[in-house]
């Protein structure tokens, strides 16, 4: 049965138990197992169209620059926890497009999120009741003109993330929609990265052309294996963020192996042989 949100907007193995004095012996001679280590990723063509038939054959996992044995590729199935963090300025232009995003999206997950006014404000809790999302997309509509705060929206990703390692998140993403952008060299920048990249969080950012985008803005989605897209107009938000959706919702799950012995390391790297496929994926990972 297929559950709609109704999101509309009027103006837009075995186990062996060994007793006695075997079960020593054994455990004795037993060979240390590898750790396994799992990422995320999503695959796209030219035009950002998902790629659906990836396997294990097509790529080439490196940590620390070395190259790992690849266990299993596979689609992922764990619900999203997802924070819609929205910077429009008071105007309203992004209502129409979250709906529309959250309608997609509804039944994969829970969902939370923040408006800035400027400052960050939750309008509500990660949840998947319909009735609370429909509600905090009600107060996404025109409230005048607010005077943007880049340093706000800063904030609200590290709000975001750190919300997400709290709760354990198993599959966090943070989507951010910015018509102010975040000023250059800010020294809050790389503090909010760290928090997104220690809950292990992607992060997708679509802001209006012409807007600054910093380290966090910029290079965050790089880093996590998320997308960073302008927009040119407020129209343009919902097919821009529509790709976004896309991307989640055809996401594998990569599992790989470190010999034993072998520390974990940030440094990870994931290419294909296949030509005209890009991968969204992370180029740092939590070392735990």
């Amino acid at each position: 049965m297929t559950v709609r949100l109704g999101l509309a907007v009027a103006a837009a193995g075995v186990a062996v138990i060994l007793t006695g004095s075997l079960a020593p012996q054994l455990k004795a001679a037993a060979l240390p197992a590898d750790t396994e280590r799992t990422v995320l990723f999503s695959a796209v063509d030219s035009k950002g169209v998902p790629i659906k038939d990836i396997t294990a054959a097509d790529l080439v996992v490196k940590e620390n620059g070395k190259e790992r044995a690849i266990a299993s590729v596979k689609p992922a199935t764990d619900p999203f926890q997802i924070f819609v963090i929205v910077d429009d300025g008071g105007t309203g232009a992004f209502q129409a497009p979250v709906a529309q995003f959250l309608q997609t999206m509804f039944g994969k997950g829970q969902f939370a999120m923040t408006m800035l006014n400027p400052q960050p404000i939750k309008i509500t809790d990660l949840t998947d009741d319909a009735n609370a999302l429909r509600t905090a997309v009600g107060r996404l509509g025109q409230r005048g003109r607010i005077t943007p705060d880049g340093e706000q929206i800063i904030g609200g990703v590290s709000d975001a993330a750190r919300a997400l390692s709290a709760k354990k998140a198993a599959r966090p993403v943070i989507v951010v929609l910015s018509l102010s952008g975040e000023p250059a060299g800010s020294p809050r920048s790389q503090e909010a990265l760290n928090d997104v990249k220690a809950a292990n969080a992607i992060l997708h950012v679509i802001f209006i052309t012409g807007v600054e985008t910093g380290q966090l803005l910029g290079d965050g989605p790089k880093q996590t294996g998320g997308v960073s897209l302008p927009a040119s107009t407020g129209v343009a938000i919902g097919p821009t963020l529509a790709r976004v959706s896309d991307s989640l919702l055809n996401q594998y799950q990569l599992t790989y192996t470190l010999p034993d012995g072998v520390k974990p390391n940030e440094k990870f790297q994931l290419s294909t042989s296949r030509k005209g496929v890009t991968l969204l994926a992370p180029t740092r990972v939590p070392e735990k």
